[in-house]
């Protein structure tokens, strides 16, 4: 077993709310199963911003964000077969599972029933090294590189996951609600799935961004003529958002047997027609990031169709303006941070 120093320089929030400084932070053990990165990029989620917050009451403080982390493994504990010293890997929301429950048992570990999560009590990608399960770090296709692969690693396999799931067949109907850091990979994942894709966005403002990714129409959500005129257009509305919409206006654009899937995180309650769901038989659901096997199959996918993240690359020691830029919806489309 190849072993380095317990601790790491990282940028790091003492309290809910406060901005990041940097500083030295301790390491986990490594243990039998975990690998050591040294991190080479991460990339910046609306996730962070949350954590930083304590908005899911989540988090403990000191607190190291980031989980879209690409680095080099540069130590291995004794029981690692999978992975080498001096390979690239990725590491996303979750850096280990038990493994034992219904959900890891079943092939879906991202539905854990207890999750360890690579930046809530584990130092972030915010940090030069970090420390994890090796099962859950996974190597990263030739075809992309540290930047194009950062966000695809939460944000890639959040909307590729419940494309893959929920439509098995090409040639379908896909509307993606907010073309942002989730929803421009959406548009282009659905468009190279083979489906027909309409971006709807709030003004008309990202259009010409919308097309260039693939969609095939798009709707301005604040022009309630364009929204009646597409009513029952829809076998899927992928939202990315997470805005308090008028779920009823969302409900009649999909088909009979249509589904509304969220990937955004509204408010923790939502009121929709009860009427819509019956008489019509449409779906309410969720998508939950995505299994070990998921985002293996993305990040080959990915690069076998040129599908990148557009990305604004930054220093890591720019990470405060960086937050601040995410915060006030102004980055096109990802962040990555590099070291």
């Amino acid at each position: 077993m190849t072993t380095t120093g317990d601790e790491t320089r990282a940028w790091i929030t003492a309290a809910p709310g406060q901005p990041l400084a940097p500083g030295q932070t301790r390491l986990r053990a490594l243990g039998p199963m975990d690998v050591e990165l040294t991190v080479a990029a991460c990339g910046l989620c609306r996730s962070d911003l949350h954590l930083i917050d304590d908005d899911w009451g989540l988090s403990e403080f000191p607190l190291v964000p980031g989980h879209e982390v690409v680095g080099q493994v540069v130590a291995a504990g004794d029981a690692v077969r999978d992975l080498v010293v001096g390979q690239r890997v990725g590491v996303g929301w979750l850096c280990g599972a038990c493994l034992e429950c219904p959900g890891c048992v079943s092939g879906e570990d991202n539905l854990c029933v207890k999750p360890q999560r690579t930046c809530v009590a584990n130092v972030g990608g915010f940090a030069s090294r970090i420390r994890v399960d090796s099962r859950f770090a996974h190597p990263i296709p030739e075809g992309l590189s540290d930047l194009q692969a950062a966000p695809l690693l939460c944000a890639g396999v959040t909307v590729y996951s419940p494309l893959k799931r929920l439509l098995p067949k090409s040639g379908q109907d896909v509307g993606v609600v907010g073309i942002g850091g989730l929803g421009h990979l959406a548009v282009q994942y659905a468009s190279g799935m083979g489906h027909r894709v309409t971006a709807i966005n709030r003004g008309p403002g990202k259009q010409d961004d919308a097309r260039a990714l693939g969609a095939m129409a798009c709707i301005d959500n604040t022009d309630a003529g364009q929204l009646e005129a597409a009513a029952a257009s829809f076998d899927l509305l992928l939202v990315t958002v997470s805005a308090e919409l008028d779920w009823s206006v969302y409900l009649r654009l999909l088909r009979p047997n249509g589904t509304l899937c969220l990937v955004g995180m509204p408010a923790a309650t939502i009121t929709v027609p009860i009427d819509s769901l019956v008489g019509e038989q449409k779906i309410l659901t969720g998508s939950s990031i995505g299994s070990r096997k998921m985002i293996r199959e993305m990040l080959e996918y990915s690069a076998a169709n040129k599908i990148y993240p557009w990305v604004v690359e930054m220093p890591m020691d720019r990470v405060n303006e960086a937050l601040q830029i995410l915060a006030n919806g102004e980055a096109r489309y990802r962040i990555v941070l590099t070291t």
